[in-house]
């Protein structure tokens, strides 16, 4: 076996949490190395995601890491691609009671946000025309839209720029966690793989059939498992139980001539369709209820578009009715039981941050600087993340987050 190259940290995914926390633990002098089967990320959450950031939700924690991550996007903007255009959230009347109780909290935590009613709703956003269902309303202008990949390149940058080394085509297949140090056996593969061989080494626990590579061996001080939906695999090789189910999300890029929706930012309708301007298209997601856990990366195509998304959007704004779809794709959200992030300490010399149920963008920078304190200190001090931790679930405290799309 080959290796036996020496870190402080070796972070095992390279999404955007763990491009986030190799900078973050960059910036605090540690050695790090993030190595990812698939550095490109093309079945990465972070490359599938619809680009809403928001600190519109209803726990503290989730607010607070949202809200500093927003603040730092607001300071390098036009490198991330930052559009502070703001987040329309429409309720129905079985939502807005709880969306109205959870208000002060928000603002206590430095979040604005505005209430509105559904006549307010329709001067904002005239071509909101039809108010059927609407009990009201809240509007949060510093939420906006980011370009992901972008964000996750400023992470690289600024790690690598740092000295964090990014290592492609590794697949975990070990960890030996001793008292002195922390050694992980990888196998490298010589090429790039497809799809259908990615899915199968993630899903599957192993790299099946054959192909070229070689092994090789990383030793560090600590391990972090950042790898998404990914984790799984390398939170059986520490033991550790795998508590999060990958859901599939789908999303449809339309063409719609009748309207431009460039003025506003990302509207979230009482049904659950979310929609927000993409270029010369609009952006389109919805979360089917009784989707089925699992490994799915199939596009239902424009029948998902005509069964789930067109009758929804038509049913708010009759400009929406000459609807064509485009195309779309479909991404994975790691969902926790309480639909709230899992970050911390694991156990002795393993740390983890998955398991973001869809925020990961959205939270990226504040997990990954929390995080990054917590392993090289000993604790949290700017942003405490201790609500997190994985022994949530053993001891009753849940951080159930309702406001989930």
């Amino acid at each position: 076996m080959a290796g036996g190259r020496r870190y402080d940290v070796v972070l095992i995914g390279g999404g955007i949490i763990g491009s986030s926390l190799a900078m973050g633990l960059a910036e605090r002098g540690l050695k790090t190395a993030v190595v990812d089967i698939d550095l490109s990320g093309r079945l990465s959450s972070s490359e599938k995601n619809a680009g809403g950031v928001r600190a519109t939700w209803w726990q503290p924690v989730n607010i607070t890491l949202c809200h500093a991550s927003i603040k730092y996007y607001e300071s390098v903007r036009e490198e991330v691609g930052f559009r502070q255009k703001g987040y329309l959230w429409l309720y129905d009347a079985a939502t807005w009671p709880k969306a109205e109780q959870h208000l002060a909290l928000q603002r206590e935590l430095g979040h604005p946000i505005e209430e509105l009613d559904a006549a307010a709703v329709h001067r904002r956003v005239p071509e909101i025309d039809r108010l059927d269902g609407i009990a009201g309303a809240t509007f949060s202008p510093e939420d906006g839209l980011i370009n992901s990949n972008l964000l996750k390149e400023h992470y690289r940058s600024r790690s690598r720029a740092l000295g964090t080394e990014y290592l492609d085509r590794l697949y975990v297949h070990a960890i030996d966690v001793s008292a002195s140090e922390v050694r992980i056996g990888c196998w490298r593969a010589d090429d790039a793989l497809s799809d259908e061989t990615l899915i199968r080494m993630m899903s599957e626990d192993g790299p099946g059939e054959p192909a070229a590579g070689h092994l090789i061996e990383l030793n560090a001080e600590a391990v972090v498992i950042t790898g998404g939906a990914w984790s799984p695999s390398a939170l059986k090789l520490v033991g550790l139980k795998n508590l999060s189910e990958p859901i599939r999300r789908q999303i449809c890029l339309v063409d719609n001539r009748a309207t431009n929706l460039a003025a506003y930012g990302m509207i979230v309708d009482t049904s659950g369709v979310y929609f927000h301007n993409d270029g010369a298209y609009i952006l389109a997601g919805y979360s089917p209820p009784e989707e089925p856990p699992g490994y799915h990366f199939n596009y239902d195509g424009e029948r998902f578009f005509m069964d789930e998304i067109w009758p929804r959007l038509y049913a708010r704004m009759s400009a929406f009715e000459r609807l064509r779809h485009v195309r779309g794709w479909a991404g994975l959200y790691e969902v926790s039981p309480d639909r709230s992030a899992i970050v911390g300490r694991a156990a002795p010399r393993v740390f983890e941050a998955h398991s973001f149920s869809g925020r990961g963008v959205m939270q990226s920078w504040g997990a990954g600087q929390a995080l990054a304190e917590l392993i090289a200190f000993g604790r949290y001090e700017r942003f405490d993340a201790s609500a997190l931790a994985r022994d949530r679930f053993e001891r009753g405290a849940l951080v159930m987050e309702e406001l989930h799309i």
